[in-house]
């Protein structure tokens, strides 16, 4: 079709639909319609002509694994991409969606598995690597310096296909500038925990420019609310690397910040680049970024003590604070009593992805509910919507002689719903190597106190750097036999657990992460002496 070398997918859709209306089983007109819907971002659509179509043509049946997983069909969608590996191992794209969708089913062991493949064979690509880098960071046998020297690979590759441009032009003093980049400025760990703390950024002087790469989703009011917190909004998801750059230098950036790292919709393709004189990855991941343009990670002395700095492909800017800024939730119900202090049974819970729930996890917390046996265990994430993940957790459990009946999984709610479920539980159980992070802070806030084994790894040593600057350290283990004696202690501590409650979220509130103007000026200060070196 004329139309579709053009690239004019409106006349393209029209004839689609007028072909099919004349000859409804047409499957390659269904094909090629249900592709442009998925792409035009109406994949609720675009079902029912894949599913026709799919009977008929492999690229169909692909592309619906592509719509399954826009609507949220994960295991659907991960059923499409076996059968393409199926008939062509050597589909890049193919094996990429589906690692990608078994991660987001919380497995992630068979994603890294699926993506290590793609290793070996033809058509690697970047992407591919950065969905690699992240699923094997739930994984507690993966060895350090495996990871950094695949983070190392990445950086390589990237830049040889993103050469820097020339060093940008000295320009006349102001202002500091400073851009952000993000595929997450919506309702996720990063917006959230940037909440508040851009105007704080603001009122040390600071301009801002938020580069989106990603469109907000209907009905989230984080966007909106992040948008009137910077000086200046762009949206780059449909902006290509080096077009994206030329805006970073028109807007004469000084410093671009990174907010993903090899997390979803990330722009290290635009870092490659090196738009921006000093470059920074921040506060979206818990690792290297693998590129050399990148001048720094930021972090602390807790989340990477001395010692690891070989790991990093960048420097390491420490804070003298933990590097997660906290904003209070404004809608957080009130702190209750601990559910032990009723007749309800003492109640452990974790709330974070499922992918953090390693065997290791599994096994140890099994350790803990046999040695408790009036306990149980509340686990709560958007993955328990899936019935794959119910069962894989539910069997994970059994082999170790725990019943599903002490185990409660409860799905994604609204955030209200989500605060309250704090109120359901005694003691929250950090999983490892991946420790929670926002979960870790939200269950603090809802007085919910928070069992950590700390590791190696800015992510391993989450729960250290949030329990040691609000003096849990307790709380904190290094150890299996630690971890497994203090949760078991805690359920003969109704008294302890009631009056810890009670004083979490007063002490969360005065520590200086969780006060915007404090963090600003250490974060300020730190970043503007970086950028005055460099």
């Amino acid at each position: 079709m004329d139309a579709l070398r053009r690239g004019d997918l409106a006349t393209v859709e029209e004839q689609c639909r007028g072909l099919l209306a004349e000859s409804p089983g047409e499957f390659r007109a269904a094909s090629l319609l249900g592709a442009i819907l998925t792409d035009t971002g109406r994949a609720d659509q675009a079902l029912r002509f894949l599913e026709q179509a799919a009977t008929h043509e492999l690229m169909a049946r692909y592309n619906l694994g592509i719509a399954y997983h826009a609507v949220g069909r994960l295991e659907d969608a991960a059923a499409c991409f076996e059968d393409a590996l199926r008939a062509n191992p050597d589909w890049v794209d193919a094996r990429n969606n589906l690692g990608s969708t078994l991660l987001d089913l919380g497995f992630a062991r068979p994603a890294a598995e699926v993506l290590r493949e793609s290793l070996k064979r033809p058509g690697l690509t970047p992407v591919v690597f950065s969905n690699l880098l992240m699923a094997m960071q739930y994984l507690p046998e993966v060895a350090r310096d495996e990871v950094a020297a695949l983070h190392r690979s990445y950086g390589e590759a990237l830049a040889a296909a993103h050469p820097p441009m020339a060093p940008a032009p000295d320009r006349d003093a102001g202002p500091l500038r400073v851009g952000l980049v993000s595929g997450d400025f919506r309702h996720h760990p990063v917006g959230l925990l940037l909440e508040g703390l851009l105007p704080a950024l603001r009122a040390r002087g600071w301009w801002l420019c938020a580069y989106s790469n990603r469109p907000g989703l209907p009905g989230d009011p984080v966007p909106a609310r992040l948008q009137t917190q910077v000086d200046q909004w762009v949206d780059i998801s449909g902006t290509d690397d080096l077009s994206a750059a030329r805006q970073v230098r028109e807007d004469r950036i000084d410093v671009l910040i990174d907010l993903s790292g090899h997390t979803g919709h990330h722009r290290l393709g635009l870092f490659a680049l090196k738009p921006a004189p000093t470059q920074l990855s921040w506060l979206g991941y818990g690792d290297s970024t693998g590129l050399a343009t990148i001048d720094a990670v930021v972090s602390d002395a807790v989340s990477t003590p001395p010692g690891v700095d070989g790991e990093y492909v960048e420097s390491l800017l420490r804070l003298p604070l933990p590097r997660l800024p906290f904003t209070a939730p404004a809608d957080a119900p009130p702190v209750s009593d601990p559910p032990c202090a009723t007749d309800a049974p003492f109640t452990f819970g974790c709330f974070n992805t499922i992918a953090k729930l390693n065997p290791r996890v599994i096994a140890t917390w099994a350790r803990i509910l046999a040695a408790a046996p009036d306990s149980r265990l509340l686990l709560k994430g958007r993955q328990f919507d899936h019935a794959a993940a119910r069962t894989a957790i539910i069997e994970g459990f059994a082999s170790y002689g725990i019943p599903a009946e002490r185990l409660v999984l409860e799905g994604y709610t609204r955030r209200a719903d989500y605060y309250a479920a704090f109120h359901r539980v005694d003691v929250a159980l950090d999983p490892f190597p991946f420790n929670g992070g926002m979960s870790t802070l939200d269950a603090l806030w809802m007085g919910v106190p928070v069992l950590s084994l700390a590791g190696e790894g800015m992510w391993a040593r989450q729960g250290a750097m949030i329990l040691g600057a609000l003096g849990l350290d307790d709380w904190l283990t290094d150890d299996l036999e630690a971890y497994v004696e203090k949760a078991v202690e805690a359920t003969r501590s109704t008294a302890e657990l009631r009056k810890l409650r009670r004083g979490l979220r007063k002490r969360v509130a005065e520590a200086d992460f969780a006060k915007p103007e404090r963090f600003a000026e250490v974060f300020c200060r730190a970043i503007g002496e970086l950028h005055e070196r460099l």
